[in-house]
């Protein structure tokens, strides 16, 4: 192997590269520390994994530099703050300062919302819009403004401190039907070519890398912990939670940690009012949905639930199949976290009614 000496650009990189393995070192640590099972330890590491490949295409791959390009932050491999296995989502980074044109078709999704965040831990939405609230044509094709001049419609804001936008398709069959298609460009300035990445580039990305990993860790773990305080108990989440986990406001959000000994399951009595989608679903410590590749029963909407004849819905939730009716199936775990949610419901919420019983 040849030995290079040590320029100044060695030095940077070499040290910028130092910091952030000592500090993912440390994060796998602590993820493992704070889980609460073996199988929370487990999806921990891999949560880390799965951040770090979101965050180096957010800082690294797709900056929103020059050219902005749609890419996916979540996907049946790569989850965060409790993603819907219904909801494919769709990221391209911008600057305050530029505009942007979106254009495509929503295809048949259930719901399609566009909605900038800003980098901050609080306060996070700049602007939302969803898809009554814009012109579509008949075909079914959009065009969207975003930044720059307000425009009389058609228009996201981006505010002085806009950093991202995120679209969200909520479908009721996520593999089937037609899917919405997207493309973003960028109007003013008129792009350039990508700059090429530098030493000092580089290191800066490691460190915002890092930092989002951290706070990402960070927020989950005492989100989780929180709610294992109270368990089997579904409550409202908080505005000021909505926004910390990036989430649309058109959504209404219910979560619950479930706790539950052998041969235990939960039950669940909703009375869902009429609304563009709802469903309920699970997670782990680190707020991901489970493997839903292979038709795992780990979601149930409002297509899919099969109804009391009053029109309620019961399900159970727990590691033995009841042999039919809405099932949950935490493959085998004892500890799982809830979340229901609702997009424009009509009517006030009732609800969800919990009771842990013996299967």
């Amino acid at each position: 192997m040849t030995i290079q000496r040590a320029t100044p650009t060695t030095q940077k990189l070499t040290a910028a590269w130092t910091e952030f393995t000592e500090q993912l070192r440390v994060m796998g640590t602590e993820a493992i520390a704070s889980a609460p099972t073996d199988a929370d330890q487990v999806d921990g590491l891999r949560f880390i994994l799965r951040q770090l490949s979101y965050r180096e295409e957010q800082e690294l791959e797709f900056p929103a530099a020059e050219r902005p390009e749609l890419f996916y932050p979540e996907s049946p491999t790569r989850k965060v703050f409790a993603d819907c296995p219904d909801t494919i989502y769709r990221q391209f980074n911008v600057h305050p300062d530029h505009s942007y044109r979106l254009t495509g078709t929503r295809g048949d999704a259930a719901y399609v919302s566009f909605t900038a965040y800003r980098a901050s831990a609080t306060e996070r939405v700049v602007a939302d819009l969803h898809d009554g609230e814009i012109e579509i044509a008949a075909s079914g094709a959009v065009e969207l403004i975003v930044g720059g001049p307000a425009q009389s419609s058609n228009w996201l804001d981006l505010g002085d401190d806009g950093a991202f936008v995120v679209i969200r398709e909520y479908r009721h069959d996520r593999a089937g039907g037609e899917h919405a298609a997207w493309s973003v460009e960028r109007v003013t300035p008129a792009p350039s070519q990508r700059p090429e990445l530098t030493a000092d580039d580089l290191a800066e990305v490691l460190s915002q890398i890092s930092t989002g990993l951290q706070w990402g860790n960070i927020a989950t773990a005492h989100l989780s912990r929180e709610l294992r305080r109270r368990p089997n108990q579904m409550d409202q989440a908080a505005a000021e939670l909505v926004s910390e986990m990036a989430g649309t406001p058109h959504n209404y959000y219910q979560l619950c940690y479930v706790q539950l000994a052998s041969g235990e399951a939960l039950e669940l009595h909703l009375d869902p009012p009429p609304c563009r989608y709802w469903s309920v679903h699970l997670n782990n410590w680190w707020l991901e949905s489970p493997e839903f590749r292979d038709g795992q029963s780990v979601c149930i909407n409002d297509v899919q639930a099969q109804r009391n004849p009053d029109g309620t819905v019961s399900m159970l939730v727990g590691p033995d199949d009841p042999g039919g009716g809405n099932w949950l199936d935490t493959k085998g775990r004892s500890e799982t976290i809830l979340l229901a949610r609702y997009l424009l419901p009509e009517d006030e919420l009732a609800p969800i009614v919990t009771r842990v019983v013996t299967v």
